[in-house]
């Protein structure tokens, strides 16, 4: 495994070249194969307010954004963590940096005030650090290419979920998100 140097940064205080590096190493990433380069930006849908960085040698090659918010849980309002652009650079896979990185996110984010983390996804990671996957009905605001299309409520195929307290998660219930998809 190689060890990396982790940092946290909040959304503001990002400088234009750290944005600038975040946007390249999501386009190395998630650009090959023909998927979505997130058009140059350092998010997908909408910005965050935590970006934890993976550095090696000065150089970034791993990447957790993090969104906190409210969500609707069957008519009840609690507080999650949302994990978006979980990244390694390619250059990078497969040598345990994003293990290292959710190791860290979900160590800070067990200090806060909310019940769960949740993410959007199917890698073999997530379930190695305790995430499972749900199929609850969510309902959400659909963002596409930088606009607001609609209000989408449908079964979900790819969402995650990892506890944070005693509080268990309600496969049942119908999921509001309050807003976009993280």
């Amino acid at each position: 495994m190689k060890r990396i140097e982790i940092e946290n940064r909040d959304e503001l205080s990002l400088t234009r070249a750290e944005d600038d590096e975040i946007a390249g190493l999501l386009s190395a990433a998630f650009g090959q194969n023909g998927d979505d380069d997130f058009g140059g930006r350092s998010f997908y849908k909408q910005r965050h307010h935590l970006r934890v960085l993976g550095r090696s040698d000065g150089r970034l090659i791993g990447h957790i954004a993090i969104c906190f918010r409210v969500i609707n849980v069957a008519g009840t309002l609690v507080p999650v963590t949302g994990l978006a652009e979980v990244a390694t650079h390619p250059d990078h896979g497969g040598q345990g940096i994003a293990g290292q990185l959710l190791k860290h996110t979900i160590a800070l984010l067990r200090q806060t005030q909310a019940a769960f983390v949740l993410l959007f996804g199917d890698h073999p990671v997530y379930a190695r650090n305790g995430f499972r996957a749900v199929t609850n009905t969510l309902r959400y605001t659909k963002i596409e290419d930088s606009r607001t299309e609609s209000v989408v409520s449908a079964p979900t195929r790819y969402l995650q979920v990892l506890p944070l307290t005693d509080q268990a998660w309600d496969d049942q219930a119908d999921v509001d998100l309050l807003g976009h998809l993280f």
